[in-house]
Parts: C-alpha cells; sequence; structure tokens
C-alpha cells in the first residue's frame, strides 16, 4: 500500500472506535476496533491518537482523517453527548490538535452517514438533494443540499429526533410527554427510535424489551405489537413529511437497526404520503448500502474534503 493516497475515517462510539483505511477508489483496505474509555476523556484522546499512528505504520502513508462523533459540538467547541461523558467540557478540536500531526474533520456520526450514502457506491449515489435518517437507539439524521453537508450555524442541522411530538398523535394515541436524553420533553427521538418503539409496544399493553421483541410479536399477529406498529409509521411518516416539507430531498436514505425491518421500511411511502399536502411527492425512499460501515466511511470522505468541507 505504500506510496498510494490513503484516507482514514474513525467512527467513535459509546462502547467502540472503529478506525477503517480507505484507498483513493474508496475501498476499505483494513479496519479494526478498540472498547472505547468513554468515562476518561485523557485516554480516549490518546487511543485516537494511537490507532490514526498504526493506520500510518499499516498503510505506510500518511492518511486523511475525518472523525465521526455522537452528539453536536455547542457554541464553546465542546461535544454534547450523554455516551462520551469523559469528553464534557472538553473543547474538542484543539484537545485533538495537539494529538495529530495533520489537519483533519469533525462532524456528528448522522452527517456522515449521509456522506457516505451519497458518495461514491452509496445508496443514492450522486443526489444532490438528500437527507438520511438514522433509526437505532436514536434517531439522528444529516442532509445533503445542492451536493454539500448542511451543517448550519450551530453545525446540529439534521437534528430531526428531537422534533417535539405533535400534539395531535400524542392526544391520538394517548401517549405520555417523555423525557429526553437531551434535556427537552416530548422530542420524537424517545418514541420513534429502536428505545421508543419498545415503549409504544408496551404502551398498548405489550411486553417487550427489544425492537426484536416487538417484531416476532408483530409476526405472531399481536393486537398490541400491530397498534404499536400503527403510532410508530403514523409518528415517523409525520416527521419525515416535515423533513420533506423543509428541504425537499431526492432521496430519503434509511439506516440503522430499524431499516433492516421490512414492515417499517416498505410502509415508509404511504405514512409519509398521508402527512403531504397534494402536489408534493414522496421521495425515493431507500435503505443504507453500507449499513454500520456508513459512519466510518463518511468520516474518512469528509477528510478526504469531498461534500466541500474544510479542513480543521
Amino acid at each position: 500500500m505504500r506510496g498510494l493516497s490513503m484516507h482514514y475515517g474513525i467512527d467513535v462510539g459509546g462502547t467502540k472506535t472503529e478506525i477503517a483505511i480507505f484507498d483513493r477508489h474508496w475501498q476499505r483496505l483494513d479496519h479494526w476496533r478498540e472498547p472505547t474509555p468513554a468515562e476518561d476523556g485523557a485516554a480516549l484522546l490518546t487511543l485516537l491518537a494511537a490507532m490514526v499512528a498504526e493506520a500510518d505504520r499499516r498503510s505506510g502513508a500518511r492518511g486523511t482523517l475525518g472523525l465521526g462523533f455522537p452528539g453536536v459540538i455547542d457554541d464553546r467547541g465542546c461535544l454534547v453527548t450523554a455516551n462520551l461523558p469523559g469528553l464534557r467540557d472538553l473543547p474538542l478540536a484543539p484537545a485533538l490538535s495537539g494529538r495529530f500531526d495533520r489537519a483533519f474533520v469533525i462532524d456528528n456520526d448522522s452527517r456522515c452517514f449521509i456522506v457516505s450514502e451519497t458518495g461514491p457506491g452509496g445508496a443514492a449515489e450522486g443526489a444532490t438533494h438528500a437527507f438520511g435518517a438514522i433509526l437505532g437507539t436514536g434517531a439522528g439524521g444529516g442532509a445533503i443540499v445542492e451536493g454539500r453537508l448542511l451543517t448550519g450555524a450551530g453545525r446540529f442541522a439534521g437534528e430531526w429526533g428531537h422534533l417535539p411530538l405533535p400534539a395531535a398523535a400524542r392526544e391520538r394515541y394517548g401517549l405520555p410527554l417523555l423525557d429526553c436524553g437531551c434535556g427537552l420533553e416530548g422530542c420524537l427521538e424517545t418514541y420513534i427510535a429502536g428505545p421508543g418503539l419498545v415503549r409504544l409496544h408496551c404502551h398498548f399493553g405489550g411486553e417487550s424489551s427489544s425492537a426484536e421483541q416487538w417484531h416476532r410479536a408483530l409476526l405472531a399477529h399481536e393486537r398490541s405489537a400491530r397498534l404499536a406498529h400503527e403510532c410508530h409509521l403514523d409518528l415517523l411518516g409525520g416527521a419525515l413529511a416535515n423533513v420533506v416539507k423543509l428541504l425537499s430531498p431526492q432521496t430519503i436514505v434509511i439506516g440503522g437497526g430499524l431499516s433492516t425491518l421490512d414492515e417499517i421500511v416498505d410502509s415508509l411511502p404511504a405514512a409519509l404520503r398521508r402527512h403531504l399536502f397534494a402536489g408534493v411527492d414522496v421521495p425515493m425512499i431507500v435503505r443504507s448500502r453500507f449499513g454500520a460501515a456508513s459512519g466510518v466511511r463518511g468520516a474518512a470522505m469528509l477528510g478526504a474534503g469531498l461534500n466541500g468541507e474544510r479542513l480543521a
């Protein structure tokens, strides 16, 4: 691999941190994971530096670098996330600058996802207007507008999961108003992400502790699972319809654990259409092509300067 252009992406998670090495054609050449020292910020910074040094050793090059983190960067430059308490109140870019001997990009893992999926080989390759909706333990998102990653003034554009639960839906289904990990109340994420689907199942009288258990109950034609499914699709369709009204994407790429369930993805166009007015087309809705690997891939693409992103 020596002498070739290399690009590194790092996806920092609450339990595992992954790094991947890509060539200039975006073929993944190597990757590995390490446990994330989420409670110890200094140890996490040391780990990231060591992973980059090891990538240089393995590739025989000095690759470009992009990093994806869960959460958002606040106006102090600090990461706001529940998953990495060790980095709380630490200005992230300056802290990392002292660890790396190269320019780098930091962004939200959900925005890395849509960069990957609109990039070479992605599910929405070449789309100039696209939205990436991740439905896993949370509900993250990112948007491509006019072919560029949308960041916004505060760099938290695309956080569709923190739109509020509509009052009409709350009344229709008798839903409780739940606290969200972001500090707000009634965020859609607490109802439409994987744990939210479990909450809906229990709300309608079912018993499950995971989305997989809910899915088995649905396949067994359990009434409470069906009611949870109908409510979930209504909330999800309405949330994505709001995204369509604001951004008018050509394509919506669905990722995360819930994207593997046909009962959800195949029903989304109809669910979304019910919340759009006449004359507005439902965008193409597709599953992600790179799945869980999209975050690290998109981080590498941002580090390489794709989507017009400036290097830090």
